[in-house]
Parts: C-alpha cells; sequence; structure tokens
C-alpha cells in the first residue's frame, strides 16, 4: 500500500515572516510568497469563483473556523512541495472547523495536501471532489463524502491517501453511491472510546442509497473495526463491492448491520486485541438484512473467522443457485481465539433457527466434515441457532506446510516459538510453540513475503533467537509452491539479536519546526516508536514521540521540545535531560508532555575522558564517544549478567559528516547496529547508507601500525583500498539494482583478515510502500482454452519487473511469466510450461513484484 509522507520544502522556512489574516470570501490565488496565511474567521470561496492554492502554502487556522468552498477550491502541491492546511492554535490538540464542499457543478481537487486537526478534514457536502495522495492526520473525522437526499449525489474519489488517528472514522460515506475509496491506507483511526469504523458507509433513510466501491486500501492497526458498514434504518440500502484490500490487526476486520454487498478477494487476518474475547472477528455480520456475499477472501489469524449474529444470512458460496456472487473459495482457517479454541464460523443470538446459510466450496482448517464442524458453532450445538452448510468443501492445498527443527544443545526449556513475521511490515503473522531438537510441521495459509524466526526465554529471562539465513542477515522466504517448505535446521543461540535504528523519512511541520521521523526497531519486527527530530545548534531535539507498547498506541507532540542528543562542541561534565520516550512503560497511555516527563527523562553527562564516555545515569551503559583522526564515533555498550557471563553489544554507531552533523538528518539515511567483538585482530567496522553513497568507518584492531592497508570488498571483489590514516571510505551505491554484500578486511602478511560483519546493500524502490500491479479484469472466467485465451487488464501499469504465474488447485505451478515494467495486460493460453493443455479446474493467478507484494485471481478454466 502506498505511503505518502509529504515532504515540504525548505524554502518555506525562509519565506515572510508576516502572516497574512484571511477571512470572508477569498477568491484568486494563495502563494507560498505570502506563507503563513492565518484564518481569523471563516473564510467562504463564493459560488462561480475559484481559490487556487499553490504548492509550498501553509495555511494556518487560527481558531474553530472553517474554509466553506460555495464556489471551488484547486489545491494541488506536490511531492516535494506539500500544502499545508493546519491549525495554528496555541493547543495542538485544538480543532478548528476544517473544508466544507459545497458547489453541486465543478469538481474540487486535492492533491499533496497535509490536512490536521480538522473537525472534518474535508467534508463534501453532495460536491464532486478528487482527494489523492494527501496526508490527512488528527482530524476527528478525516474525510466525508455526503449525499443524503441526493438520489444521484456527487462524485468523490478518494484515492492514494494516508489518513492516520482521526477521533472519529478516517472516511465516512452517508448515503453516496458514487464515492469511490482505493489504494489508501488508513491506519490508527478512531482515538476515541466510541466505534467509529476507519472506514464507515451510513444510510439513515429507507430510500437511501450507499454503495461505494471500497478496493486494494491497507486497513491496518485501527483501534476500533477496519470497516463498518451500518442501515440505521435496515432498508437494505448499503450494497457495496468490498475487494482486494488488506486489513490486518484492528479490533475487528470488516463488520456489516443490516448491510450486503460484494466482498470478494480482501486478505482479512490478524484482527483482535490480544487478550480482549469481545474483539477479534474477521467478518461480523449481523441484522436480519444483512445477506453479503463473500467469494475468494482469505480470513485467517483471527479469533474469528465470521462472526453472525441477530439472524443474519450472509452466503459464503452456494454452488446450488448458480450465483456470479455465490462460488465459494474463501480460505477460513487458523482463526484461534485467546483460549486457543479454533472458530471458523460463530453463531449467536439467532431467533430464527431454521435459516441456514450456505457456506459451500471453501477452504477449512480441515477436510473432513466432523473436523470442519468442530470449528463452528450452529445449529448442531445449539438448537436456537442457524445450520452452517459447509458441504462441498473444497479439499485444503492450503495450508502449505512449513518443515524444520529448532535446534539447540542442552536446551534449558523444552520448547521454542516459530515466527512467521512479514517482511513489508515487521508484524507477527503466525505464531506456534515446537518442541526444541524435534521436527515441527505447521500449516501456512498466506503466501507474503516472510522472516521465519524461532525464540525461546529459560527460566531466568535469558532470550535464544534464530532466524532462517541467520540472525545477521535473515533470509526473506516466500512459500507458495511446494506442498511442504523445509527450511532444515534452525539454530537458536545466546546472546539475540541486536537492536538497531531504522532509516529517516520524509520532514513533517510539527510547530514550526521541520523534525525527520526516525523509526527504531528491534532484528525484524515492526519499529516500536518514532522519534521526529530537528536540528537546533550542537542539538537535536525531540518534537514529537509515538510508540507502540502491548498493541496500545501513544502520541504526543512534545512542547518543550527538549534535548534528543547533543552531537557537536562536546564538552566534559557537561549534562542534560534527554527524553527516551516509550522506552520506558508507564502504566498508562501518554497522552501530554507533562505526564511522560514522569517515566521518560533520562540524564546524560560527559564524563573526564579523551573518548569523552557518556553516562546514562541509574542504567547499567555506558556510551563511549570515540574520536579516531576527526571520525567521531559513537557505541554504546551494554553490559548484562546471566549465570556468570558477562557480554555486550555496540548499539548505535554513527558518524560526523563534513558539516559537523551527528545522526545526519536526511530523508532514507540509516543505520544498523553490529555485534561487539574482540578487536585485537581485526577492524570494528560499519557502515552508514545516505541517499547516493555508501560511507565506511572503522577503528583499528589494537597494535595496528599506520602501514597497514585496508581493502573493501563489494560481492568478493576487491573495490578500493585504503590507508590506516584516514579509517573512512565513501562509495558510491551500485545503480544496478541487485544485491550487494561488502567486507572490510586489515592487508597484513600478505593476507586480508577479514572483520566478521558484513554490510549487505538491498535496494527498494522507497522507504515508501508503492501500490504494486493488481488484476482489474480477468475475462473470459471461466474460460475454454480452445475456444479462447485467458485476457487480463492491470488496474495498474506494473511499477517493476512482474512475475505472472498460475498454480492449480495443489498450490503447484503450471505456467510463468515475466512482465516487464510499465506493461498493463497479458494473456494465457490455458497451457503449461511444458505446451500441454491444463485440466479442467480451479487455478489461481499470482502476481508478484520485486519486494514481494502480491496480488491473486480465482481462474476457472473449462475443456
Amino acid at each position: 500500500m502506498a505511503r505518502f509522507f509529504l515532504s515540504f520544502s525548505f524554502l518555506v522556512l525562509a519565506a515572510s515572516s508576516f502572516a497574512i489574516q484571511v477571512s470572508g470570501n477569498q477568491s484568486g490565488t494563495w502563494t507560498p510568497d505570502n506563507n503563513p496565511y492565518e484564518i481569523v474567521g471563516d473564510v467562504t470561496v463564493p459560488s462561480g469563483q475559484w481559490l487556487t492554492v499553490l504548492p509550498g502554502v501553509i495555511v494556518h487556522a487560527m481558531g474553530l473556523y472553517q474554509i466553506i468552498a460555495q464556489g471551488n477550491i484547486y489545491a494541488v502541491g506536490t511531492e516535494q512541495d506539500s500544502i499545508y492546511f493546519v491549525s495554528g492554535q496555541p493547543d495542538p490538540s485544538a480543532l478548528w472547523d476544517g473544508i466544507r464542499l459545497e458547489s453541486m457543478t465543478v469538481q474540487n481537487q486535492f492533491s499533496y495536501c497535509r490536512i490536521d486537526n480538522g473537525d472534518y478534514g474535508i467534508n463534501s457536502v453532495n460536491s464532486p471532489a478528487s482527494i489523492t495522495h494527501c496526508h490527512l492526520k488528527n482530524n476527528k473525522r478525516g474525510i466525508q463524502a455526503y449525499g443524503i437526499g441526493s438520489a444521484n449525489p456527487a462524485t468523490v474519489l478518494i484515492d492514494h491517501n494516508l489518513i492516520e488517528l482521526s477521533i472519529q472514522n478516517g472516511i465516512l460515506v452517508a448515503q453516496n453511491s458514487n464515492t469511490t475509496i482505493t489504494n489508501n491506507e488508513l491506519t490508527r483511526n478512531g482515538t476515541s472510546a466510541s466505534y467509529y469504523g476507519a472506514i464507515q458507509l451510513s444510510n439513515q433513510s429507507a430510500g437511501g442509497s450507499c454503495n461505494p466501491g471500497i478496493a486494494y486500501n491497507h486497513i491496518h492497526h485501527n483501534f476500533k473495526q477496519g470497516i463498518i458498514a451500518w442501515d440505521i434504518v435496515a432498508a437494505g440500502a448499503i450494497n457495496p463491492e468490498v475487494h482486494n484490500n488488506l486489513v490486518e490487526n484492528n479490533l475487528s476486520g470488516i463488520y456489516f448491520r443490516h448491510s450486503s454487498g460484494y466482498l470478494h478477494h480482501n486478505t482479512v487476518i490478524n484482527n483482535f486485541i490480544p487478550g480482549d474475547m469481545n474483539s477479534g472477528a474477521g467478518f461480523m455480520v449481523s441484522g436480519s438484512t444483512a445477506q453479503p456475499y463473500f467469494e475468494d477472501n482469505i480470513v485467517t489469524g483471527n479469533y474469528t473467522g465470521f462472526y453472525l449474529t441477530e439472524n443474519a444470512q450472509p452466503c459464503l458460496g452456494n454452488l446450488s443457485i448458480y450465483h456470479a456472487w455465490a462460488q465459494g473459495g474463501n480460505t477460513i482457517a487458523n482463526n484461534i481465539d485467546a483460549n486457543n479454541i479454533t472458530h471458523s464460523v460463530y453463531c449467536y443470538s439467532y431467533t430464527n433457527s431454521a435459516l441456514t446459510v450456505f457456506a459451500e466450496n471453501n477452504f477449512w482448517d480441515y477436510n473432513t466434515a466432523t473436523e470442519i464442524a468442530g470449528t463452528i458453532e450452529d445449529h448442531n450445538d445449539n438448537a436456537t441457532l442457524p445450520t452452517i452448510d459447509f458441504d462441498p468443501w473444497q479439499n485444503n492445498a492450503n495450508p502449505i506446510y512449513l518443515a524444520g527443527t529448532v535446534t539447540l544443545a542442552n536446551p534449558p526449556v523444552p520448547t521454542a516459538t516459530l515466527e512467521l513475521v512479514s517482511a513489508q511490515t515487521g508484524n507477527v503473522l503466525n505464531n506456534w510453540t515446537v518442541t526444541i531438537n524435534e521436527p515441527f510441521q505447521v500449516p501456512v495459509y498466506h503466501d507474503s513475503l516472510v522472516y521465519i524466526v524461532a525464540h525461546a526465554t529459560d527460566l531466568v529471562e535469558q532470550q535464544y533467537y534464530g532466524a532462517y539465513g541467520g540472525t545477521e542477515v535473515p533470509i526473506a522466504a516466500q512459500i507458495i509452491a511446494d506442498v511442504q517448505f523445509s527450511i532444515g535446521d534452525l539454530p537458536i543461540s545466546f546472546p539475540p539479536p541486536n537492536w538497531y535504528y531504522r532509516k529517516f523519512g520524509a520532514p513533517q511541520l510539527i510547530n514550526g519546526h521541520q523534525s525527520f521521523p526516525l523509526k527504531t526497531g528491534w532484528f525484524v519486527y515492526a519499529p516500536d516508536q518514532t522519534f521526529f527530530l530537528y536540528r537546533d545548534g550542537d542539538f537535536l531535539r525531540l518534537s514529537r514521540i509515538e510508540a507502540w507498547l502491548d498493541g496500545t498506541f501513544y502520541a504526543f507532540d512534545v512542547d518543550s521540545t527538549p534535548i534528543w542528543m547533543k552531537i557537536a562542541n562536546l564538552d566534559s561534565d557537561e549534562s542534560w535531560q534527554q527524553y527516551i520516550g516509550a522506552l520506558v512503560q508507564p502504566p498508562y497511555p501518554i497522552t501530554t508532555a507533562a505526564t511522560h516527563a514522569v517515566a521518560g527523562i533520562t540524564t546524560y553527562k560527559y564524563g573526564e575522558s579523551s573518548t569523552y564516555d557518556l553516562i546514562q545515569v541509574g542504567v547499567n551503559r555506558d556510551y563511549q564517544l570515540y574520536d579516531y583522526h576527526d571520525n567521531l564515533w559513537v557505541l554504546c555498550h551494554m553490559y548484562y549478567m546471566h549465570n556468570g557471563v558477562t557480554g555486550k553489544w555496540r548499539i548505535t554507531p554513527a558518524a560526523v559528516e563534513p558539516d559537523g552533523t551527528l545522526f545526519p538528518l536526511a530523508q532514507n539515511n540509516y543505520w544498523k547496529s553490529l555485534p561487539d567483538y574482540d578487536m585485537y585482530d581485526v577492524p570494528d567496522y560499519f557502515g552508514y547508507k545516505t541517499a547516493d553513497s555508501l560511507a565506511f568507518y572503522w577503528i583499528p584492531p589494537f597494535g595496528d601500525q599506520l602501514n597497514h592497508t585496508y581493502r573493501i570488498y563489494d560481492n568478493s571483489v576487491l573495490l578500493t583500498e585504503v590507508q590506516t590514516s584516514v579509517q573512512k571510505a565513501v562509495v558510491a551505491i551500485p545503480a544496478d539494482g541487485l544485491e550487494h554484500t561488502y567486507a572490510l578486511s586489515v592487508y597484513y602478511d600478505d593476507t586480508d583478515h577479514f572483520s566478521p560483519s558484513s554490510l549487505v546493500l538491498t535496494f527498494t524502490a522507497s522507504q515508501d510502500e508503492v501500490q504494486p500491479v493488481k488484476p482489474l479484469s480477468v475475462y473470459p472466467n471461466p474460460f475454454n482454452p480452445l475456444f479462447s485465451s485467458l485476457n487480463v487488464k492491470l488496474g495498474n501499469p506494473a511499477i517493476s519487473e512482474t512475475k505472472v504465474a498460475v498454480y492449480n488447485i495443489k498450490g503447484q505451478k503450471v505456467w510463468s511469466h515475466l512482465l516487464e515494467k510499465g506493461a498493463t495486460e497479458l494473456t494465457w493460453d490455458g497451457r503449461d510450461s511444458r505446451g500441454r493443455l491444463c485440466a479442467s479446474g480451479i487455478y489461481q493467478l499470482r502476481l508478484s513484484d520485486s519486494e514481494g507484494r502480491h496480488a491473486t485471481r480465482k481462474l476457472v478454466l473449462i475443456r
């Protein structure tokens, strides 16, 4: 899913310091030369007139005012130069009224805009609008498409936006069937106590209609439901098409109350709040007029796959009615609650026990009627409930079985936890308990790119970790083609892997400071916290903290902008207090700087030393700043004691660049910690990546002489040599897009003495995820290859070379093709890779790009 963290030109900060105050009627053009525009009263764009807002404009709402477009607004920024509509009030949480669109004729356009703290970010009141590539944050409601009372509401396009931290809904559609919601990311919405979906559809009248298209969105980590469709008057007026969305890690996935429609090709996984048994439905369907169709969805990892209540009668597959939407094909498996009970379908509170809910032709946890029925709560368990008709079912080619052995000599505990961790998001997709040193075989119900991790904890809290490919450079695996995927032995060991800092994201304007988000995390897992930093002379200061702790999200702006780190002109005995953010877990949500100050301040000072020891008071850590030939290092040695064994890690190395900056603030800069080890024989080093180069720094082994030569190898080929006195080398990032492994050696006695650590450079398009190519249409389907080929048109051009493959129902690949970048369509003649006609049956078309993102579509071949 595409993410747009909108950048902001530094030229804006140098603009006029005299604000332009605006209110009343406005039209014409707003330019960045007049920044900031301060709204001191309601602003109205008169009917028939235009307000054009140029890239780089900053608009501050100074109170509870709104921008009302009776005419039209054209606010189109660029990816490099966004437009800001934000609150300028002293209270950072104070709302303004937002942007209200009332023109019913000409389309309003918003692109690359940042809209914060509005009662509505954008409220289209039966007004045509195009809202694309925008970032909406901390609004009460992000976007509303309102069409109540209109037989033909205005067309509203909501595409490629990031919508987060809305108090209520990220997107609210009120009786507007001409709304299209595609390619958006919605996360952390629904911060209030009330239950509001990240996307919510509403109908309030018998004659209403609310049938939007919702497709290709990433809806994740919202505090309430991912999608809610609620027909308040139960008029059967909500019938959307919801397809190809990824809905994960919400309180529950998709909730349809008195609502119907067609839901297909969605992936609904891992929706629950840990330990909360009232959460966790993948799909929840409620009410006697709720009769949606479900086809080809993947529903796994939730507490409950389908939760049905109040006489709902959805169709999960009914082969007897020959309906285009009733073919089943859903994967409903591995939905296990906190009590380790499997619930594929759970029925509750029915008054009509004579109802039958058809759920035919699906994949389940098992392949026998008795075992499948054991995962279903229906009439066979409680006479007041309806009957779930799941026969016939598809023999489960899924799951694919992952096999191997977690190994550890003389294990202190008998079992380990095996995890699949998404290589794209860092979220744990599945986990199992396995016995150490005994073969395991576990089912896998999805095919995303994953890291395979195992870990165990002994009785004194000592942790052992391992990963497929090793913990230094784990291998991201895609478990798709084989009936069984074997990883062989997966050894775990102590100590566990290192902490690391991830790369900087695009800057954001926070309380007047251009702040760079630094996401920090551990090993292959999702980042747990983000520090927003800006440069202030010798210091980096902190403007905002965001963090996840035990499933709860904490976020607040730090008004006092305390010191995060001193980075220049270091003196002994000087000290400061640093906010360490979520590294210290308070017993309450972080809501204000004052409450967090109690839990999150640590005192630092520089001691008397030629290397300026940096002491973290009250915590057993010793930071040391090493100065070798004007190259400044930061090493952190954390000492631990278990069973008399002492060890240490190097945590956060960083270097001073030519401009004197430690921890250089620039988008996509990143560094990674490396293990500490004996430095007597080989050099200790790390690599640092900037936008266009790699910088290598090292500390020479003790006793090193100036006549020694240092060598850097690229994929085992000598790249460059330098002398000891330099201790730094900068090389250009290769343009071939291939993976490169760099190694450093000190060369003496005609021998390379290699550092045990290496730097692996892998290429991605950017930190922001890019929407993968998607199949828009597959036709004819079913198809007979004796009469025609299968034609596939793509919803967007391929962003890179894309692998296309067709798999049979056993998961075996029968045909593959490499799709060139920019391609928009392809055909398959129904033959396998050897040119033989494939047998009749169900097949799966799979598109996978170079980043491991994929899309699928079911095919039916008839001969």
